[in-house]
Parts: structure tokens; sequence; C-alpha cells
């Protein structure tokens, strides 16, 4: 299978600058090199809550305490962190409790780099399969491309975040995309969602493509996948379920503040912006329920132009956005999102619409996609004046903080607006790279 560019991608490329090359790679490995040290010697958080969790199946080295302690992972007198997920999670870190934690932790950062690679390699391929050519790809080629691209999506927001904690995003991120892309031959789509839904509950959310597909098999199939990973917890660990399905999956003290400057789901920035009581709530469900009927009724007309990127963007966001809690490291779908504005929403669909809705639309992604690129942390913390104490930061810089989520809604629900307006024209008008098998992207 060939995975050069498109003939009349590759007649509007120069030869690729050798300098340019070698520099893209320098800052690649500035940012492997400082995301690994800091993960190694001042974060990795997160990971040690997977390892904790894990090591209380076998009580490795005299581990004794459970599970779902709210204090599994204590860091001071008033700071611990509780193990989230379900058991069949625990299990999977199950490996991760019989070596060294430094080896843990370059293993999962070897994963995340191998996704941000994927990822790259993906963005590429569908940006050329569209007739688009990426920023510096005429002097750095499809190989520089692929690592310069790598190396600011390692630097976003959302991953070097997820990348100082040690997350377990990334690995939710290739199972999802990895069941959309791939050729669903023997083994139909909704397999390895079902499987990322049974590490973190909030995955299970793609259902919706397939359902909005009227892919039947596909809801089965995850359906199917999700419920095994349920009795895979049960039958190894059957009281950790229990207390887990009856309890701790809706225990709100184990998730954290939900007014934290950093949670950029919808009741998140609402908060932000100072709801409370009733109000909260009709805004939270009014709003979940609007983008959820809008994308869902975006999705066939996205299928129709095979803008697969789009509809697991679009998704993405959907998911995000539904979450009680989701924190900016939550986000790992950004750079994909950013893709499918670039690539599909502007060109395909925004081209129709008035010239005032256009503007806004280019306003709000630009304002969205530089300010959740930068991060609400990084953006709240500065306001603030410190990273200390960001529990009680002042409201001016809490909304300050939540204007970027607030523009990309904005912005994803004027794409849904001009989509169901222009429907028909756009499922009649062809687009570039219809005729392009999705499995080809990811190669």
């Amino acid at each position: 299978m060939s995975t050069s560019p498109t003939p009349s991608i590759s007649a509007g490329l120069m030869q690729p600058k050798k300098w340019a090359i070698v520099a893209a790679f320098a800052v690649l490995a500035f940012v492997i090199g400082y995301t690994m040290n800091y993960a190694l010697t001042v974060g990795a958080l997160d990971f040690s809550v997977y390892r904790y969790g894990a090591m209380t199946v076998f009580n490795n080295e005299g581990f004794d305490k459970d599970l779902y302690v709210i204090d599994l992972l204590r860091l001071g007198p008033n700071f611990s962190l509780p193990f989230t997920y379900p058991p069949f999670a625990a299990l999977l870190f199950v490996p991760i409790a019989f070596i060294p934690k430094w080896l843990g932790v370059v293993l999962m950062m070897l994963l995340a780099y191998a996704v941000a690679f994927w990822l790259s390699v993906i963005i590429l391929n569908y940006a050329n399969k569209r007739g688009r050519v990426l920023p510096l790809q005429r002097y750095l080629g499809r190989t520089g491309t692929i690592v310069l691209l790598m190396a600011v999506i390692l630097w976003s927001g959302p991953w070097l975040r997820g990348l100082n904690l040690v997350q377990i995003n990334p690995l939710i991120m290739l199972l999802v995309l990895w069941d959309f892309l791939r050729p669903a031959t023997r083994l139909p789509r909704g397999f390895f969602i079902g499987i990322a839904g049974g590490i973190k509950l909030t995955p299970l959310a793609f259902g919706l493509i397939l359902l909005m597909r009227k892919d039947i098999k596909g809801v089965i199939t995850l359906g199917l996948s999700f419920l095994a990973t349920v009795g895979i917890g049960f039958l190894f660990l059957p009281s950790e379920a229990v207390e887990f399905w009856t309890s701790a999956v809706s225990d709100p003290s184990r998730v954290g503040n939900i007014n934290y400057l950093d949670n950029i789901s919808i009741q998140g920035w609402l908060m932000h912006l100072g709801l409370t009581g009733a109000g909260l709530k009709l805004m939270h469900y009014g709003l979940i329920l609007v983008l959820l009927v809008g994308i869902a009724l975006l999705i066939p007309i996205l299928e129709k132009h095979k803008m697969v990127l789009s509809q697991v963007a679009l998704n993405a966001f959907l998911m995000v956005s539904m979450s009680p809690i989701s924190w900016s490291h939550h986000n790992t779908w950004l750079p994909l999102l950013v893709a499918a504005l670039w690539l599909d929403a502007f060109p395909a669909f925004f081209s129709r619409a008035s010239t005032g809705m256009r503007i806004a639309a280019q306003i709000c992604a630009w304002v969205g996609v530089i300010g959740l690129y930068a991060g609400p942390m990084w953006i709240g913390s500065r306001l603030h004046g410190s990273n200390d104490n960001l529990d009680y930061i002042a409201q001016g810089p809490l909304v300050i903080s939540a204007i970027p989520v607030i523009a990309m809604f904005i912005t994803v629900m004027l794409w849904i607006v001009v989509g169901l307006q222009h429907r028909r024209e756009i499922a009649a008008t062809p687009a570039a790279g219809d005729d392009v098998a999705v499995e080809t992207l990811c190669y």
C-alpha cells in the first residue's frame, strides 16, 4: 500500500531541506527529553495511582490497602488520590505492579509517544488525501512534517500535562481511533471501543457514531465487549467490582473539585461563570442535549463524505463536554479537532455560511485552539500569579481560563447549524478525498 502523497500534492512540493528536517528532529528530541525527564523525576502522579491500584490485586511490596479506599495514594495530610477506574483497569495495570516504577513510567511514555506519532501520520495522510499541504511540509517533506507535527502535539496543553502525569488517555485514543480506522472485516467495529469503556467509562460515548451510522452490529459488539470487561472484573475481583458498581462509580467525593479551573466540561465552565443551583442544572443538561442532538444529526452528513476524523473529533468533544469532570489532559483529542476544523469544517461547511457566521466561527476557532493549546491551567495560574492554591483562584482568572473552551463550544455549535442548514447541498456536492478508504489513513 503506497503512503506517498497524491500526485496533485507531490507536484506542489519542493525538495525537502535537510536543515529543516534536522531542526524538526531536534525539536522533537527536546520535547521527548523534557517530558521523559519530568515524568521520571517530579511527575507520574497519575501513574502512581494506576500502579498502587494494581498492587492491591496481589498485595505487591506489602501494599495492603483496598482498591477503592479514598486515600489509595496519600501525598499529605490534606491531599490524597483514589483509584477511579473499573476493576478491569486495575487488572490491566497488574504488569506494572511487578516491575520497577521507573520502568513502568518509561513504557507508558513510549506508548504515548507512539500514539502521538501515529496520530501525526493520520493527520498528514488525511490532509494530503484531501488535497491540502500542512504548514512547512514543502520544506520538511513527509518524514520531517510527521516529526515536527508529533512535537507540536506532544507540547500541546492536553498532551504535555498528560505526559507529566503519565496518563492513560493516549491508550484510550489508540483503542478508539483504531476501531474506526481499521478494516472491519472479521471483527466488527465497536470491539475496541468497548474495551476502552471497560478501562474508563467515558469512551462508551463513541457508540453514538455507530448508532448514527446504523451500524447495529457495531453497537452490539461494543456492548458485548464492554460487558466482557465488567464480567472479568467480577470474576477476578468480585468484592471490588460490587463496591465500584454500587457506590464508588457515583461517589462525587472521589472525582475532585468540579469548579477547579482545569475542568473543561460544560458543567465545569458553567460553574466557572458563576452559575449555581437550579440555573446551573437547567443550563447544564440543556446544553448537553443540544450538543448531543446536533452532533448526532451531523454524523450522517460527515459519513457521506467519509469525514471519519471529523466524526471522531466531534464525538470526542461531546464526550469531554458531557462528563461532570473533564480535566484538560483528558482532551488529547484536541489535535484531531483542529485538523477536522481546518480540513473539513471550514472548506466544506463554513464556506457556505454567511460572511458574519464564517467570521464568527473563525474568531471562536482561533480563540479556542490557541487557548486550549496553552491550557486553562497555564492561563489561570499566570493570571493568579502562582501555581499554588488554584482551588481558591479569583473569579476573574477563573472566567478568563474558561473562555477558550466556551469559544470552541460555540465553534462546534456553529458547525452544526451550518451543516444542518445546508445539509442537502453539502450531501450533493462531492468533497476532496471522498473516494479514499479510511484504512489508508493509518499508514
